[in-house]
C-alpha cells in the first residue's frame, strides 16, 4: 500500500458483519417495495424485463457507491471506507471485481426468479435451468461464507473479494489521517 496504515486501521470481521446487517436494515424496505413493483409490472406486461431491473439496480447501486464514496450506507454511517492500494476509493472496475461473487449469485437468482414467471419463451427455457441454478447458488453461498472468513485469517483483514479487487477496508479516521500526511 502506498499510504501508511497501521494494522489497527483495517476493519475487522465483526465490524464488517455489523456493516452488512446495517446495510440490510437500511435497504430492506426499498428493496421490498422495488421487488413488489417489479413483480406487479412483470405480471401486468407479461414480461421478464421488470424482474431483472431490481437486480441491475442493486448491483449498480453498490458499485457506484463504493467507487464514488468508498462504501455502502452502513459503511458510511459506521465511518469505514473501501480503498485501493493507493489509498483512493476503488475504480469502477475494482468495485465490480469486489462484487464478483454477488454478481454470479445474482445471475443464478435471476435464472431461478425468471423460471417462476413463464411469460415468454425465454423464461420458460430458463425454468429448465432453475434446479441447477439453485444448487449452484447454494454452493456459491458457501464460497461467500469462506470469502468472509478470510477476513479473520489474513493480514490487513482482507476478504477474498478484497484480494481479487485489490481493495482494503479501513477506518475513515485512518484515511483522513493518512491524507493529511
Amino acid at each position: 500500500m502506498d499510504r501508511n496504515f497501521s494494522e489497527a486501521d483495517f476493519v475487522g470481521f465483526w465490524k464488517r458483519v455489523l456493516i452488512t446487517l446495517l446495510d440490510g436494515a437500511i435497504l430492506i424496505i426499498p428493496a421490498l417495495l422495488l421487488n413488489r413493483l417489479s413483480s406487479s409490472l412483470a405480471d401486468f406486461w407479461q414480461s421478464e424485463i421488470p424482474l431483472i431491473i431490481p437486480w441491475i439496480f442493486y448491483l449498480c447501486f453498490d458499485v457506484l457507491l463504493v467507487s464514488r464514496f468508498g462504501g455502502t450506507p452502513g459503511r458510511l454511517i459506521l465511518r469505514t471506507r473501501i480503498v485501493n492500494a493507493e489509498g483512493n476509493y476503488p475504480s469502477l472496475k475494482q468495485a465490480v471485481l469486489r462484487d464478483c461473487f454477488y454478481i454470479v449469485s445474482s445471475v443464478l437468482a435471476i435464472i431461478v426468479n425468471l423460471g417462476e414467471h413463464p411469460y415468454t419463451v425465454i423464461s420458460r427455457n430458463l425454468s429448465l435451468w432453475a434446479d441447477q441454478a439453485t444448487v449452484l447458488n447454494f454452493i456459491l453461498s458457501w464460497v461467500i461464507v469462506i470469502d468472509s472468513l478470510f477476513i479473520v485469517f489474513t493480514v490487513r483483514n482482507r476478504a477474498l473479494h478484497d484480494m481479487i479487487a485489490g481493495t482494503y477496508v479501513v477506518y475513515k479516521s485512518a484515511l483522513d489521517r493518512s491524507s493529511e500526511e
